[in-house]
């Protein structure tokens, strides 16, 4: 009764519309105010106006409303089992998966693929998708885990950033280049300065770095020249494949995380065992069914 009278500014009108009565409309707005200790409304003569406060609780509700409508439009779509939501990081669904998305769909061309995209964790998205593709150890609750591909990092660059300067030789030298780092704050993420205490470097310069908080914006500055940036097996491969990028030192460090596709542990609609098995195609000799371990 309070969405549909500050929607309509009028009690008559939101009564109209609920088949209820003005009176029992403004009483009930009345009984809310009381519970709240606040009034949401301003009566005038001839109409109503919100108050600061109702004007919040009025944005509030309707979200809450519009998110009500959306779930329920979902669970009385029709056939639900040709569509998939799948959850990616987004630099696992810029560099990996949505590229690849047209192959998909050609093959099944039936369904209907939504894209679920976070960077904080499998874990925040887990209730929202049907799958997906995780970068991490494990283990995920109510998902089973095939592991396909093991975590690796290295350094990358452009061609043009190279053109021009001495060779690199010994990794000791990338300290006085311009290295482009992912700027986050959870713990245990993978940057330079475990790469280099990984290969015993203690002299790292970070000052000489630009930090980025995307992935896909740290490779985009790496293809457009700006520095050296740490590739991961799977997220760089194809710019390497394409000649956007190049590993200048043969030099890389197996990170304690890997790529994993993650499927509920219940038995899986045949949409999702499609999905599942062309991710698995793509990954032939390293895709293998396993619990994700615990990083000890």
């Amino acid at each position: 009764m309070f969405e549909a009278s500050a929607r309509h500014l009028s009690f008559t009108l939101a009564g109209r519309e609920l088949g209820v009565t003005q009176a029992a409309v403004s009483q009930q707005v009345r009984a809310l105010e009381r519970e709240l200790g606040i009034e949401l409304f301003t009566r005038l003569h001839r109409g109503l106006e919100l108050t600061r406060q109702g004007s919040r609780l009025y944005r509030a509700v309707s979200m809450a409303f519009e998110h009500v409508a959306t779930t329920a439009d979902d669970l009385r779509g029709a056939d639900r089992s040709r569509e998939i939501k799948i959850g990616v990081t987004f630099a696992v669904a810029t560099f990996w998966l949505v590229p690849r998305l047209p192959e998909f769909r050609a093959l099944h061309p039936d369904i209907d693929v939504h894209i679920v995209a976070n960077d904080r964790g499998f874990e925040r998205v887990a209730d929202q998708v049907d799958g997906g593709i995780a970068y991490g150890t494990g283990p995920w609750p109510v998902f089973t885990a095939t592991l396909l591909r093991e975590g690796e990092v290295f350094p990358v660059c452009s061609p043009d950033y190279l053109r021009g300067r001495p060779p690199l030789t010994r990794v000791e030298q990338l300290v006085d280049e311009t290295l482009l780092a992912h700027d986050d704050d959870r713990p245990g993420l993978f940057g330079w300065p475990i790469f280099f205490a990984e290969l015993g470097v203690t002299d790292y310069k970070r000052h000489r770095s630009l930090r980025f908080n995307s992935h896909p914006l740290l490779l985009q500055a790496a293809c457009e020249g700006q520095g050296i940036a740490l590739g991961w097996t799977l997220l760089s491969d194809d710019l390497i494949a394409r000649g956007r990028l190049v590993r200048p030192l043969d030099v890389a460090v197996r990170t304690p995380k890997s790529f994993y596709l993650l499927l509920p542990d219940k038995r899986c609609p045949d949409a999702l065992l499609a999905f599942r098995d062309w991710v698995v195609s793509h990954f032939k000799g390293t895709a293998k069914p396993a619990r994700a371990r615990r990083r000890s």
